[in-house]
């Protein structure tokens, strides 16, 4: 039997790990604080805290991190370490993982976790008659029958995930998959209290309900104000958690953020306000914490409807995008400007970008103002349309440069500021015309990234579907070689980049402010995972 490539990835977590703690590390010759007590911005109100609706990069997302817990989670270099899970490994060519949990393993209530609640949870999550939009992700890790569940044509106990045992989980993938174990950190693989949400239904994630088996247990929450969690006792590791309780505040505001950080009530903003970060660079860049993420920041044409059903008219708008003098001038702290969707932090993939990235601006104005003529658009019938984006002082700054890149066209664009739910909404609705979005990944490989542009997938918000395009897609996810499989992904982007659904911007290089006092924040984390657990303050 040849060696297959996922058990090269299982023997190297392994070999990198242990089954001991993995929380907070505190070093002999540091002093605790007495009180341990975090205060995170968290950029907006979550709309739950349900683990299997929560998608990446949503303001539930680092909560739900916080509550609950996978098989596998990451330490603060991004390797992976066993979390729930104490061990697993790999037979079948690659096609069947094997589960063992932790002994004692329980959820808050005291009640034992066993390995049903994984089955629960994972059948609950890939059924499409819940509403959530995040069962594909099921789908992407090639477990048996996913894509046959979703569709509606199987159940979802037909699902390729059952209990041998209490302890044990078998997995079943309907094909090789090198990036599986990555997934399994994500909150859609987390193990669920079956018993609790069948009695409470859509309210069991009330504090007063609720049943967790993370580091945290939700405590309060004050909608529109705050989250509030504590230790959790019946966690595995719960010696080594030295944080007792975390407040998110939902902060839209980076101005309100950075103001209660200097006053000491913030310890980790959601962000750090453009305006600042220069000077709080050159005065106290100990504060500053940056993070590259596996992420781009995007705008997402609607393409379904006119003007954005043209794709000259959205390629005319990329192109006239002076993407350096956005990161240097606007954003400016150290992100990388982007001419594809996929960003440069997958090792040995080398992305197609735009045709026209090195050509000089006033070049890709004069050919942008062309497509705009050909396809109708001049001085007495001007481009019009409404750029929407989310509560933010940050993306408000980066819409108006933006549109005032675009005013050489002649076009006339109206900036629509949206509450983070109503803009949610509206993005899911597809009643936009040009939004604010982003494209981001969850494990280190280009499908991470383009799988969205798929014409079913649920999260193409931009209603953009060619055929070629998810011919490809199909065909690289069926390519062991890696270098193989990377050119197709590369022909993949291509297709993507002529077709202009979404205007790539910067690739992301997340900055917080962080207090000195913190100790244990993540060094290398493409997630952008950031767990409570993990941290500490010293005195």
């Amino acid at each position: 039997m040849r060696t297959s490539t996922l058990s090269i990835l299982i023997s190297t977590a392994l070999s990198l790990s242990s089954t001991t703690a993995f929380s907070a590390v505190v070093s002999p010759d540091l002093k605790l604080a007495e009180e341990q007590h975090l205060v995170r911005g968290n950029g907006a109100e979550p709309n739950t805290l349900d683990p299997s609706f929560v998608n990446s990069g949503m303001p539930g997302d680092i909560i739900v991190n916080d509550m609950f817990e996978g098989l596998i989670i990451e330490s603060g270099e991004g390797a992976l370490i066993p979390g729930q899970a104490a061990h697993w490994n790999i037979t079948n060519e690659g096609k069947t993982v094997t589960f063992t949990l932790r002994d004692n393993l329980t959820w808050s209530n005291g009640t034992p976790l066993l390995a049903s609640d994984f089955v629960y949870a994972w059948q609950r999550g890939v059924n499409p008659k819940t509403g959530n939009n995040t069962g594909h992700y099921f789908i992407t890790a090639n477990i048996l029958n996913a894509n046959a569940i979703q569709s509606g044509q199987l159940s979802p106990s037909k699902l390729g995930i059952k209990a041998l045992n209490d302890k044990v989980i078998e997995v079943t993938l309907s094909k090789e998959t090198p990036y599986f174990l990555s997934l399994m950190g994500l909150k859609n693989f987390y193990p669920l209290p079956q018993a609790v949400i069948e009695k409470h239904q859509e309210n069991w994630t009330r504090p007063e309900n609720i049943v967790t088996n993370g580091a945290y247990i939700l405590q309060k929450w004050v909608p529109n104000e705050l989250v509030d969690v504590v230790k959790n006792s019946a966690y595995w590791d719960n010696n080594n958690t030295i944080i007792e309780k975390v407040t998110y505040l939902g902060l839209s505001s980076q101005q309100a953020e950075y103001t209660r950080f200097q006053s000491g009530e913030i310890d980790i903003t959601n962000r750090v306000q453009l305006e600042y970060y220069q000077k709080l660079k050159k005065d106290s860049p100990e504060q500053i914490k940056a993070q590259a993420l596996l992420g781009s920041y995007v705008y997402s044409f609607n393409t379904k409807v006119a003007p954005f059903d043209n794709e000259k008219v959205r390629r005319a708008l990329s192109m006239a995008v002076d993407r350096d003098i956005l990161v240097d001038k606007i954003t400016g702290q150290g992100e990388p400007a982007a001419y594809s969707a996929v960003p440069t932090t997958i090792p040995n993939y080398h992305s197609s970008k735009l045709n026209f990235n090195e050509q000089s601006i006033s070049k890709r104005l004069a050919t942008a103002k062309k497509l705009l003529e050909e396809s109708g658009y001049n001085q007495d019938n001007p481009l019009a349309f409404t750029l929407t984006y989310n509560t933010s002082d940050n993306h408000k700054k980066i819409a108006i440069a933006i549109a005032s890149m675009w005013k050489p066209l002649g076009v006339k664009v109206t900036l629509e500021n949206m509450e983070w739910k109503s803009y949610v909404s509206a993005k899911n609705l597809g009643d936009y015309q040009l939004a604010r979005s982003w494209a981001f990944g969850d494990y280190a490989e280009p499908s991470s990234i383009l799988e969205a542009f798929t014409c079913e997938h649920t999260a193409n918000e931009s209603g953009f579907c060619n055929s070629k395009f998810d011919q490809l897609m199909k065909s690289a996810g069926n390519t062991e070689d890696e270098s193989q499989r990377y050119t197709i992904y590369q022909q993949a982007e291509e297709i993507l980049n002529d077709a202009s659904p979404m205007i790539p911007l910067y690739h992301y290089n997340h900055t917080r402010l962080v207090r000195s006092t913190l100790k244990g924040f993540p060094n290398n984390n493409p997630k952008g995972n950031i767990y409570a657990k993990d941290m500490f303050f010293t005195k």
